[in-house]
């Protein structure tokens, strides 16, 4: 892999045969839909999970975590990026761009699938696309903590998956999902922005419901779902207090919730849900989450050290007694101490979660302590390990 990103960088590109339609020397005689396909195209060549376009600039690609220009390729101009707009947005999109000046949607191309973001940037159409896997991946597949299925098959309350942004969050969710799918009998209602992961019921029920095109709001979808007799509800986002209520709402009414929200570690998720309401209003939203979530997951995606690819690191909160009592007396500065004592029942800290993936050679050290809480930890734990063998 790094010998062929060499060749590409050095403009050689190997894998396009001089006598390829996608061949450079064709470019110039390229309708616009013929090279987004071929943008398209070297995310899937070169392993990259997005691509970045925009105006008087050449294509960026993010690969294992970085950002790297495609220095030979064509630069945007506003001609080609309205009539990229128009290949992707449909009619309906257009009337949402109109109002937000940004859009999410999904676009299919020769079989794969991309989640695409439409926005400006300069008063040019700016566009982001990942490439989504080429179907579910399991929690086996993807080298998930294995407390994951054990919580997919819990019968009911809330499961929150963390971390700001590009983290694999809606990979992981639907793994979760895809787990239920392949064991249980169940009626799975998911409410998302766009569809990522199209579903194939194998034991399982499906609705997918998309926000613009199925349903008017997230907090809307979530309000009626109950009507619809599910057991298990995916949506998408914690935005607002609205949907915090209904997540609860659903929890207690004996559905399992799974959803996101955006923070680095358990205590700031609940802070960040807490917070979202009036003062006299948090201590009822922290007895709610005492009482009804039952875990937070936090993922963050970090470089391997050898070869090709990330690693998910977590940091896993479990609901009992000690983490309840914590939120409800609002003693959230408690939280990674409850977490340290109680890893036996499967909790752990995210710089543990490190640690380890360091001693399986997973991860190098520079990459821990870049991605590290507490760097200080990391050292302590390392010595001491170092001492156990040593000795």
């Amino acid at each position: 892999m790094v010998e062929k990103w060499h060749d590409w960088m050095s403009r050689s590109f190997p894998a396009i045969p001089e006598d390829s339609v996608f061949h450079e020397s064709n470019w110039w005689n390229f309708e616009d839909d013929q090279y987004l396909s071929f943008l398209f195209h070297l995310m899937v060549e070169y392993d990259a999970s997005d691509i970045y376009i925009t105006y008087w600039e050449t294509p960026v690609l993010r690969v294992e975590q970085e950002a790297l220009r495609v220095q030979w390729a064509l630069k945007m101009t506003d001609e080609m990026l309205m009539n990229f707009f128009n290949i992707l947005v449909s009619e309906e999109d257009k009337e949402v761009f109109e109002h937000e000046q940004s859009v999410d949607l999904w676009y299919s191309l020769h079989w794969r699938r991309y989640r695409v973001n439409v926005s400006k940037q300069r008063w040019h159409i700016m566009i982001v696309a990942r490439l989504l896997a080429e179907k579910v991946p399991t929690i086996d597949e993807m080298w998930l903590p294995p407390i994951l299925k054990k919580l997919a098959h819990t019968s009911w309350w809330i499961i929150f998956l963390s971390w700001p942004t590009w983290s694999g969050k809606s990979t992981t969710l639907a793994a979760m999902v895809e787990e239920l799918n392949q064991t249980r009998y169940k009626h799975i209602i998911t409410i998302e922005d766009p569809i990522e992961y199209v579903f194939e019921p194998k034991m399982c029920v499906f609705e997918q419901k998309q926000l613009w095109k199925d349903i008017v709001s997230f907090a809307s979808a979530m309000k009626y779902a109950v009507r619809q007799r599910p057991d298990v509800v995916l949506f998408w986002e914690i935005r607002d207090p609205d949907s915090v209520r209904y997540a609860m709402s659903l929890a207690e009414t004996g559905h399992l919730v799974l959803t996101t929200v955006h923070s680095r570690s358990a205590e700031q998720a609940i802070n960040r849900i807490v917070s979202m309401f009036p003062t006299d209003e948090q201590p009822q939203i922290q007895n709610h989450l005492a009482e009804n979530m039952i875990a937070i997951i936090i993922q963050k995606l970090v470089k391997k050290a050898k070869g090709h690819g990330v690693v998910a690191v977590h940091e896993i909160l479990l609901n009992n007694t000690p983490v309840a009592n914590t939120i409800r007396d609002n003693k959230l500065n408690q939280i990674d101490n409850v977490i340290f004592t109680n890893r036996k029942y499967g909790m752990q800290l995210l710089d543990d979660c490190l640690v380890e993936h360091i001693v399986k050679w997973d991860i190098s050290y520079q990459t821990a302590m870049e991605n590290a809480r507490d760097q200080w930890a990391i050292k302590r734990w390392l010595e001491q390990l170092w001492l156990k063998v040593v000795s």
